[in-house]
């Protein structure tokens, strides 16, 4: 009987429950056992990009006699983010067994990792913004980069909370939640992050957003922006003459949303009034739905240095009983417009107007991997420069998960979650022997990815090396 004192009666005791787990015998042995057997598969592709001497040759963090590098730190912190650390603490998931998977790379302790993000400048962010760029170029000469003729830049605002009054850039959001407002930039085509840029928590989400569409097209690699086309895609923040412009000077197409505003709302009900107006299907789901696709020539501007023409693709689908109205549906129909420089004879409007609306898949999706799966989900110090650099270990990190789940794990990853990538490859228990001079990492048997963790090692180890 349970000698637990009861506070009231709850019900009827029992000697023993009616049904029972299984009742081992526990106890503490002297094997070495990790619960992070994927610090096997992220450490060799980490030492194929050389990450830590990039790093150093960029100085990212000075020292002195016998302390640790820059290098040493931002891998570790990487490695972290990796095996689903959130905080700076979480280093402790490194320890251990761990360790002897690391090689003979260095192990900062927590108070030199948090001197590290904590004590960093602008420079620092910048130099780890570098870093990354080289990771980028390095993972797709491997291959690893967009198929096809066209590179998609998503530019995208997001919010991340932040708790407490000593965090530098912390404001109330348009949302009316405290917290920052980093710029994120994905590629459309892999969900690779490009560039990371934090701002404070009042940002509008289009300001300088001109400036960092810059900071992405700089992070493609120059081969790649010789050879393959380039395409920005927005949403209605990036509506402004000087996203417009600065497409233009990169050679890019771009495709806009436009915002609700009354001379879009104009051309949008002239168009759909007008009875000569060619409707066409929508492409893939939203045709599905009985949704089309008619397009008209649009001029903005109020000077003649910003004055252009632009063609204007609107969708229309019907409304449903039970949704929201809005103010500007029309006869049943709710209607979405994009703008675009790409010309009519180039691609149709279905074509353009379907491309754009894929901003919702990759680029949403890596947002949320980087918040729930990555650690940008915070932010860990009261330093803004320091939250910065903690944001872009984040960014290469999920870079990093992608490159191993892409490209060296069985087809059904492809497309995974972290936490499903973590169960599966990273955060696998497995004994860490040393024999006949050699570290043997013996995962279970009983594990149902066992050998497909030893198909992606062989693939990895397979990669040249960058000196």
């Amino acid at each position: 009987m349970n000698a637990t004192a009861m506070l009231f009666d709850a019900g009827e005791m029992a000697v023993r429950p009616c049904r029972e787990a299984a009742r081992p015998k526990v106890e503490v042995v002297d094997e070495d056992v990790t619960g992070v057997a994927g610090a096997a598969l992220w450490g060799p592709l980490l030492d194929r990009l050389n990450l830590v001497d990039v790093a150093d040759d960029r100085v990212l963090r000075p020292i002195g006699p016998g302390g640790y590098s820059g290098g040493e730190c931002y891998r570790t912190l990487v490695e972290v983010l990796l095996a689903g650390g959130e905080f700076l603490s979480d280093r402790s998931l490194l320890e251990g067994a761990t360790e002897q998977l690391r090689g003979a790379h260095a192990f900062p302790s927590h108070t030199t990792l948090y001197r590290f993000v904590a004590g960093a400048d602008f420079g620092r962010a910048q130099k780890a913004a570098a870093v990354n760029r080289t990771m980028l170029a390095r993972a797709w000469a491997w291959g690893f980069g967009p198929d096809g003729g066209m590179v998609t830049i998503d530019p995208d605002a997001t919010l991340v909370d932040t708790y407490g009054p000593q965090k530098e850039g912390s404001r109330f959001s348009y949302r009316g939640e405290t917290g920052l407002s980093p710029l994120l930039g994905v590629c459309g085509e892999t969900g690779d992050v490009l560039a990371v840029r934090a701002r404070g928590g009042n940002a509008h989400p289009g300001r300088d957003l001109a400036g960092f569409i810059r900071e992405c097209h700089a992070a493609i690699p120059g081969p790649v922006r010789a050879t393959k086309s380039l395409w920005v895609r927005i949403d209605s923040a990036g509506y402004q003459h000087d996203v417009f412009r600065t497409c233009e000077q990169l050679g890019a197409v771009f495709s806009i949303t436009a915002p609700q505003r009354s001379n879009i709302k104009t051309f949008v009900h002239a168009l759909a009034g007008d009875r000569s107006t060619v409707w066409v299907p929508a492409l893939n789901a939203e045709g599905e739905r009985g949704s089309e696709i008619a397009e008209t020539i649009i001029e903005i501007g109020k000077t003649k240095k910003e004055r252009r023409r632009l063609r204007m693709i609107v969708r229309r689908q019907r409304t449903t009983a039970g949704e929201q109205l809005s103010l500007d549906d029309l006869d049943g129909w709710r209607f979405h417009a994009i703008v675009t420089n790409l010309p009519a004879w180039f691609a149709p409007a279905d074509m353009v107007e379907a491309h754009h609306r894929r901003r919702g898949g990759i680029p949403e999706d890596t947002i949320r991997q980087l918040k729930e799966d990555f650690g940008l989900i915070h932010a860990p110090v009261a330093n803004f420069a320091g939250n910065w650099l903690w944001w872009h270990a984040c960014a290469l990190a999920h870079n990093v998960a992608r490159w191993i789940r892409d490209y060296h794990l069985p087809a059904e990853f492809r497309r995974c979650r972290g936490k499903r990538l973590r169960l599966a490859f990273f955060n696998v228990a497995a004994r860490v022997v040393s024999h006949a001079r050699q570290l043997w990492l013996r995962i279970p048997r009983s594990h149902r990815w066992g050998n497909a963790f030893i198909e992606a090692l062989t693939r990895i180890r397979a990669l040249p090396a960058f000196a």
